[in-house]
């Protein structure tokens, strides 16, 4: 929503100083001006900057290949068929497809005007590149902020990691809240998702930043989910008691407090490590039962390890994010 609406506000404010500027300028088809301006605009700065050159490229290219085939052919529907055809496919070939409803809008132009006119034809050609480049100097320099977007959905990420990690706490000692677990992973992964696309595009509204911490913190998110999605699967399966499990439910607590504290994970690497030694060296299990117990919540302990040290790497690697 909130995207939306400053994407709804530029797409208004360059269409109004598009067409002004054109109808100042005593263009034939200033409105048309207006009209290329806000199609331009896009949801993030990067985005608006390649696909605006794109379409000046492209649509520069198609007044070319236009007047070429109605100079020679004529001013005529059917030459306006043959040169959609041409333009379309020769522009996904030149990667440059972003440009072409834009471009053959320019090409109705000619055809209406008619006739084969350099003053026409500078005035269209002018036309492009105002409104296209309006459109682009807007987007890049309009103000949107980008941090703070940031630091709130890295807030709601780290958020929902914890509520799920104290999620599976609860269900390490007591089995039978499955079905509920259940129902919070698949909310937790639908929250992932929407978080990451929002973290995506305003990593694109940093245009002028090289910083890729960000970019490793989403995949940092991504992959601990996916250890979170083994440890729920290996709980499920769960289904007798054992003092293991509430040890290592006491531990995921720990953990679920700390998520965003870096200076803790090398506290919580040794808590594991020394639960580990200690699990090695206890009695052999007396049953069946609780040797497979026993060997789930070893697995499990051995996944909330890697949990933890891939942030203690990822910290390491970007001490100041």
């Amino acid at each position: 929503m909130y995207r939306g609406l400053h994407t709804a506000i530029k797409m208004t404010l360059v269409a109004l100083i598009a067409g002004l500027i054109s109808l100042w300028l005593n263009l034939g088809y200033w409105l048309t001006g207006s009209v290329l301006a806000l199609l331009s605009i896009q949801s993030t700065k990067k985005d608006s900057l390649m696909i605006g050159f794109k379409r000046i490229i492209d649509a520069l290219y198609a007044l070319l290949l236009a007047t070429l085939f109605f100079v020679l052919f004529g001013y005529h529907f059917l030459v306006f068929v043959v040169i959609v055809f041409i333009f379309s496919f020769t522009s996904w070939l030149f990667k440059i497809v972003e440009g072409v409803v834009p471009a053959l809008v320019i090409v109705t132009h000619l055809l209406i005007f008619g006739q084969f006119s350099w003053l026409f034809l500078l005035e269209e050609t002018l036309l492009v590149i105002l409104s296209i480049g309006i459109a682009v100097v807007f987007n890049t320099f309009y103000p949107v902020p980008v941090e703070k977007g940031l630091q709130k959905d890295i807030h709601l990420i780290d958020q929902s990691l914890q509520n799920h990690l104290m999620s599976l706490a609860d269900l390490i000692k007591e089995p039978k809240q499955f079905e509920a677990n259940n129902i919070e992973m698949t909310k937790f992964d639908d929250q992932l998702k929407e978080m990451f696309v929002s973290i995506e595009l305003a990593i694109k509204d940093r245009l002028f930043q090289r910083d890729t911490s960000v970019l490793a913190y989403m995949y940092l998110r991504n992959t601990q989910s996916n250890f979170l999605k083994s440890i729920f699967h290996h709980a499920s399966t769960i289904h007798t008691y054992h003092p293991h499990a509430e040890e290592i439910a006491d531990l995921m607590m720990v953990i679920a407090n700390d998520v965003g504290l870096y200076q803790e994970s090398e506290k919580n690497l040794s808590i594991i490590n020394a639960l580990l030694t200690r699990y090695r060296q206890s009695d052999l299990p007396q049953s069946r039962e609780e040797f497979e117990t026993r060997a789930t919540l070893y697995q499990i302990l051995i996944e909330l390890e890697a949990f933890v040290m891939l942030k203690h790497q990822f910290h390491e690697r970007n001490p100041h994010f």
